[in-house]
């Protein structure tokens, strides 16, 4: 019984680091488009454009990896 225990507390444990994980990759990325695009629409003078257009490239990009890195979570 007590091997159960472990074990399940052990894919417990996985599974919130794996979705911790996932999370970040997606938040990180997104605020990083955010970061570029405003910087861009100071360079540029498009106030909102580029700003949007970082957001949704970090989101792209972000779910993207995400999925990379859950196939490669996956086979192990």
């Amino acid at each position: 019984m007590g091997d159960i225990v472990k074990n399940s507390q052990g894919n417990f444990w996985r599974m919130a680091a794996m979705v911790g994980t996932l999370g970040m990759e997606v938040i990180f990325l997104t605020i990083g488009g955010a970061w570029l695009g405003k910087w861009l629409d100071s360079i540029f003078s498009t106030k909102p454009i580029m700003l949007a257009v970082g957001i949704l490239l970090g989101l792209t990009l972000g779910f993207v990896i995400a999925g990379y890195t859950l196939k490669g979570l996956m086979k192990e």
